[in-house]
């Protein structure tokens, strides 16, 4: 599964143009660059501080206004779209973090790569170009893989990966938990953070199983080093779930959904004064 965040509102589909998205309206949006991403927090669980955004993929059509991955996903992945436009949320992401850099907020951004962008050992060389163009230091990105992508077991992945690392750059496993990756296979990622999918969240709170997965999740991200974010939050008791279960970091609609970079510091303010309102 190609990962591009998490899909959490539907489209805003205003517009009076009720035809089925085609492939030339992919193309003329690249062209008019109407592609651009929306950022959703991660915050600490125990301090609640904000700790990094994740850039999730938005286009802004002139009709049908702001339209969410799930109603074009499948048009770019169908027509081999999406790896252009994965390093074009990279650039734009990168830009956002200099604009926020500039107004005094160090705030980490994390961006979704595709497996085939990162068998590509051209990528970290592509990606350190774009970060000395906006001044924007290394570890302000993280690079998420999807678990799946972790599970094929490429070498050429694998490398990528490592050389992304001793440049200073965050690696993260997306979705874990879907991709079926054994702990070895992990072991050999030099990863950062262990992102698990929501699928093993839904329902742990009622259901003894799914927390003893949920739990031993967990328990794995902390043997390995790796900082725990549970995805998908949703309610507050999913969020007083994996606190109990020790997991470092949530994103989720509970906590924010994706937003406009210029919004983060309205969020910012709001949140840091009555986090749950």
């Amino acid at each position: 599964m190609q990962h591009t965040g998490v899909l959490e509102t539907p489209s805003n589909e205003s517009g009076s143009d009720s035809r089925p998205l085609a492939i030339e309206d992919v193309w003329r949006g690249i062209e008019n660059q109407q592609f651009l991403p929306h950022f959703q927090p991660k915050v600490s669980l125990r301090g609640m501080e904000l700790k990094g955004m994740e850039a999730l993929i938005r286009w802004q059509h002139p009709q049908r206004g702001l339209l969410t991955a799930g109603s074009f996903l499948p048009l770019i992945t169908d027509n081999f779209l999406f790896d252009d436009l994965a390093f074009v949320m990279l650039e734009r992401s990168v830009g956002q973090c200099r604009r926020w850099l500039d107004d005094g907020l160090q705030v980490p951004v994390s961006v979704n790569l595709t497996p085939d962008l990162l068998r590509d050992g051209r990528l970290t060389g592509r990606i350190q170009a774009t970060m000395a163009r906006a001044a924007v230091p290394a570890e302000y990105i993280t690079i998420e893989v999807a678990e799946a992508a972790v599970a094929q077991k490429s070498d050429a992945i694998l490398e990528t990966l490592l050389a992304l690392r001793v440049a200073g750059f965050g690696v993260a496993v997306d979705d874990y938990g879907t991709g079926r990756c054994d702990r070895e296979q992990l072991e050999r990622i030099p990863a950062s953070e262990l992102k698990i999918d929501r699928m093993m969240l839904a329902g742990a709170a009622r259901d003894a199983a799914l927390k003893a997965q949920l739990q031993a999740s967990v328990e794995l991200a902390r043997d390995l080093n790796f900082t725990a974010v549970a995805e998908g939050i949703e309610t507050r008791e999913e969020w007083d779930l994996v606190n109990e279960l020790g997991c470092d970091m949530a994103q989720g609609w509970f906590i924010a959904h994706a937003m406009p970079g210029e919004d983060l510091a309205d969020w910012l303010l709001a949140w840091n004064a009555d986090p749950f309102l």
